[in-house]
Formats: structure tokens, C-alpha cells, sequence
């Protein structure tokens, strides 16, 4: 009856040490490859979103006053992104996933984005009324 505590004893902490190793592998891999999603601002634009849907195939969407831009994004190497659309031109990104912040290059100029919602916001394109 001994032998057979042990063994249970023994299968439970491996079990257990496989299952915080494979948490703690999980945990790296994210550092190392941070997903970009969701929504972010940025604070020289004030009525300028872009949004970040990862479930929707890598859909981007910019939104800047009543200007709307919407394309897709991928991942280069390691923390860089692309951004492609009517607007922007295969336009690279650089990503901050411990601050959950980007830059970009608009117009000659380098803006910062931060991230203010893990969910991106799209906003539907509002219906044309007929006179």
C-alpha cells in the first residue's frame, strides 16, 4: 500500500511540474512574440484611431476624424509590423508589447500610439441618407 502512495505521489508532482513548465514556456513565447490587437490612440492626434482585429484575418482600420482607411497587417521580424491599405503602403510599425504601445511614420513624422482597449472598436460606416 506504500509502494502504491508513492507512485500517485510521485505522477502528481510530475504532473505538476510539467503543467507550470508548460505555463511558464507559454508565458516566454508571448514575451518574445507580442500579438498586436486592439485599440490605440495617440496623443498629438487626438480624433485618430487605429484598430487591431487579429480574430477578423489581421484587419486594420484607421479612423481619423470622418476619414476611415481599412487593410490588413502582418508581422515581420521581431517586434516590426506592416500595415497595408489604400492609405497605407505596406507601412512598417514598431511594437512595444511590454507598453503596449507603437510607432509609426505619417507624413514625414514619427507618432506613438498606446493601446487604451485589448478589443478593437470598429465603428460601421453610417448610412447615406437620400434627399
Amino acid at each position: 500500500m506504500k509502494t502504491h502512495k508513492k507512485i500517485v505521489v510521485g505522477l502528481l508532482v510530475f504532473l505538476f511540474i510539467c503543467v507550470v513548465g508548460i505555463f511558464l514556456d507559454y508565458k516566454k513565447s508571448m514575451r518574445e512574440s507580442p500579438i498586436l490587437q486592439g485599440s490605440y490612440t495617440c496623443d498629438k492626434l487626438p480624433f485618430t484611431s487605429m484598430e487591431f482585429d487579429l480574430d477578423n484575418s489581421y484587419t486594420f482600420y484607421y479612423y481619423n476624424f470622418d476619414e476611415m482607411d481599412k487593410g490588413t497587417y502582418s508581422k515581420g521580424s521581431g517586434n516590426e509590423h506592416f500595415i497595408n491599405s489604400p492609405k497605407f503602403h505596406n507601412t512598417k510599425i514598431v511594437y512595444n508589447g511590454k507598453k503596449r504601445t507603437f510607432t509609426v511614420m505619417m507624413g514625414g513624422e514619427t507618432y506613438l500610439f498606446k493601446q487604451i482597449s485589448k478589443l478593437p472598436t470598429i465603428k460601421d460606416e453610417p448610412e447615406k441618407k437620400e434627399e
